[in-house]
Formats: structure tokens, C-alpha cells, sequence
């Protein structure tokens, strides 16, 4: 009875708001995306979900040299260019 009690009070925190880093390592790498008709880069995806769910992000081409802000931090590499 009392780890349902535990994960009942665990399900508020569990649904808050993440403050997430998205670091967009290569912007020039776009391609074609026929559901929106135009070129987006590796991040729009990540962004348009995690804006739909209702978490913060922060988007950069750099990655800072500090993170401790951040619940989670993506890492989108996009295509090998030679």
C-alpha cells in the first residue's frame, strides 16, 4: 500500500516541466521534409514535440560550458558532409 502512496505522490514531479538543452551541431544540415512542404534542420522535430508537451528548450550551435541547468541535453549530429 505504501509504494502506491509513493508513486502517487512521485506522479506531479514526474510530469513537471524539463528544461532542456538542444545542441544543434551542424545548422547548415537541412533536408527535405515532405509533411511540411520545405527544408528543416535536425532540431525542428525535437523542438515542435518538446514545445507541444510543454517543456523549455533552449536551441544552440555551441554547446556552453555549463549544463547544470538543464534536466536534458540533446545532441543532434546530423549527416557526414565531406
Amino acid at each position: 500500500m505504501k509504494s502506491y502512496f509513493l508513486i502517487l505522490l512521485a506522479v506531479p514531479i514526474l510530469a513537471m516541466a524539463a528544461n532542456v538543452f538542444i545542441w544543434n551541431f551542424d545548422p547548415l544540415d537541412k533536408f527535405y521534409d515532405g509533411q511540411l512542404g520545405d527544408s528543416i534542420d535536425a532540431a525542428y522535430w525535437l523542438e515542435q514535440t518538446l514545445a507541444s508537451n510543454g517543456h523549455t528548450y533552449n536551441t544552440a550551435t555551441t554547446l556552453p560550458t555549463v549544463i547544470d541547468g538543464y534536466d536534458v541535453v540533446f545532441i543532434t549530429l546530423g549527416w557526414f558532409r565531406c
